[in-house]
């Protein structure tokens, strides 16, 4: 026997009542925070080891310095040369500078040959041939430019 209009004109179900609403808001709610919750467990995590791993490779650079600071020396110039080796003189800076520009770059040139001579006496002091020729290479490339 049916027990509404809909169900007797074959319409279809009982609409829902009031407190399976609720029941079912409150679920999607709890499921929600939940959700939520999680969440915020795992970008705290991420955030945790991440910072954890940016401290690790901080400490073992510094370690990495202080126990070899000659190779830092090496690297940052050979880093310097291939940067300026990569970088052209554009015409910009050529008309702002003018004069002045070539003297500054003559002056870096000179001094980028008095380190290259420096590193390689250093290195040859230390016994490293190899790297005093590869040092030797860059450098001299760079201050080609």
């Amino acid at each position: 026997m049916p027990t509404n209009d809909n169900q007797a004109s074959g319409q279809g179900n009982m609409p829902a009542r009031p407190a399976t609403i609720r029941e079912s808001a409150a679920a999607t709610r709890e499921r929600a925070g939940a959700a939520l919750d999680s969440a915020r467990e795992k970008a705290s995590s991420a955030y945790e080891s991440a910072r954890e791993s940016a401290a690790r490779a901080t400490r073992r650079t510094a370690e990495g310095l202080e126990a070899n600071p000659v190779a830092a020396i090496v690297g940052g110039i050979a880093v310097g040369a291939l940067v300026a080796a990569l970088l052209p003189r554009t015409q910009g800076e050529a008309q702002a500078f003018g004069k002045i520009g070539k003297k500054i770059a003559d002056t870096a040139k000179d001094a980028a040959a008095s380190v290259r001579e420096t590193g390689k006496a250093k290195l040859d002091e230390l016994g490293l041939d190899r790297a005093r020729e590869k040092l030797g290479a860059l450098v001299g490339n760079g201050a080609k430019g």
